[in-house]
């Protein structure tokens, strides 16, 4: 069944964000058919995974192209449900469901999928099937990876080169690109207090004093934060680096607020509508959903492949001898895609191997107020305070492994 060209109406709504962002397959693949349009042209980079991580790739690929010539294809498993981070939203009430090791069979929460089965006896929660994925819900903390965890052994140097820049066009570094983007680089103006400075201090105090088992000592670490007076460095690396901007980045802007990757997809697919005049064939970016990607057509078995074909649950999608395909997924995701698509490839038994696990464990500690150095414990308002520790531990065999502990408190 053919797109529908304009918005469809349900019961309650005018689907008005999905008909202006994204296109359906069918007119993707019309658009490069040179027997319909004489702008047909073949897409050079077709991006699987439209959740976190694909849509600001198609953003920043798409503004930097210096051509202007480049056409992008986001292919998204699941549908565009939210145009930004659920908790810039009114209350929905629409929550990460909670952990499970039973597939249900359906999406819980509306969207929520499990793409394995585990036997671990709490599960996890899964994977949001729709655009932006896991970014609408999760976000906030995001350290930047020490060079102590980029060792030269397990990281290409171009990519170390690159992360921390400068770029062969003077740009900054990705790292900081991205500290631009979500916003921390700039202090958390929205976490202040009397209770946030008093245990920021006791904090340092104690990292200072060797009495927090494991922390790196803060003159080791760099300072990610702008404008922080030399007296202050030390203390405000202890700050929560969080995604969050509260003010906007000049005036007349507005601030992002949290951060996900809806608002930049949604803003290049429209940019991308504009320069187009409407012309599907001339826009350099479409972004398709509900089209879930199963595996990679490779040209044979050799040492050396070229992927011809993108195979999907609604079709498949050829792939220029020039094009390139991008694996977005998640991280166990994209290892499954990859040793699915091309068995037997030399090397293919690294493909996973290497990956950077995040475990995490969650306390809830209470603490009397008298407990924290210079509050008032007359003061009984409600205050919040949000800091951040990264440790770091050798292990017998020589090798470190990192750790951060962070503490969002209420009192």
């Amino acid at each position: 069944m053919p797109t529908s060209p304009t918005p469809q109406t349900t019961d309650f709504t005018r689907d008005v964000l999905g008909r202006y962002t994204c296109n359906g397959l069918d007119e993707a693949l019309a658009s490069t058919d040179p027997t319909r349009s004489a702008n047909a042209r073949p897409f050079d980079v077709i991006i699987v995974g439209g959740g976190s991580f694909g849509p600001i790739f198609a953003q920043h690929l798409m503004y930097r192209d210096p051509t202007g010539a480049r056409r992008i294809l986001v292919l998204e498993a699941g549908p565009l449900m939210l145009p930004e981070h659920v908790q810039n939203l009114p209350m929905l009430g629409l929550n990460v469901p909670g952990p499970t090791s039973v597939d249900p069979g359906v999406t819980r929460n509306e969207v929520w999928g499990l793409p394995w089965r585990t036997d671990v006896p709490r599960g996890f929660p899964g994977l949001a099937y729709c655009l932006g994925g896991r970014s609408v819900y999760f976000g906030g903390w995001s350290p930047q990876l020490l060079a102590s965890e980029l060792p030269a052994d397990a990281w290409p140097a171009t990519a170390i080169a690159e992360l921390n820049g400068p770029l062969p066009d003077g740009s900054n570094g990705y790292f900081r690109q991205a500290a631009e983007q979500i916003g921390t680089n700039a202090t958390n103006d929205f976490i202040f207090g009397p209770m946030h400075t008093a245990l920021r201090t006791q904090l340092k105090q104690g990292i200072d004093n060797s009495q927090v088992t494991g922390a790196i000592p803060l003159a080791q670490l760099p300072l990610h934060l702008d404008d922080i007076p030399a007296a202050q460095r030390n203390l405000f690396k202890i700050e929560a680096p969080l995604a969050v901007q509260a003010r906007p980045p000049r005036a007349g802007f507005f601030p992002f607020n949290k951060f996900s990757s809806m608002p930049v997809l949604m803003e290049a697919a429209r940019a991308a509508q504009f320069e187009s005049g409407g012309d599907d064939a001339r826009k350099r970016l479409m972004v398709v959903p509900d089209c879930h990607v199963t595996r990679l057509i490779s040209d044979g078995g050799g040492p050396i492949r070229r992927i011809v074909a993108v195979e999907t649950n609604r079709g498949t999608v050829p792939v220029p001898e020039e094009a390139a395909v991008v694996i977005a997924l998640g991280t166990i995701e994209s290892a499954r895609l990859a040793l699915l698509s091309l068995p037997g490839l030399p090397g293919a038994d690294r493909i996973g191997a290497n990956l950077m696990a995040h475990l995490r464990s969650n306390l809830t500690i209470r603490l009397p107020r008298a407990a924290i150095m210079g509050l008032n414990p007359a003061v009984r308002e409600l205050q919040a305070s949000a800091l951040f520790v990264k440790g770091r531990r050798a292990h017998a065999d020589g090798l470190f492994g990192h750790f951060h502990l962070r503490s969002p408190r209420r009192a």
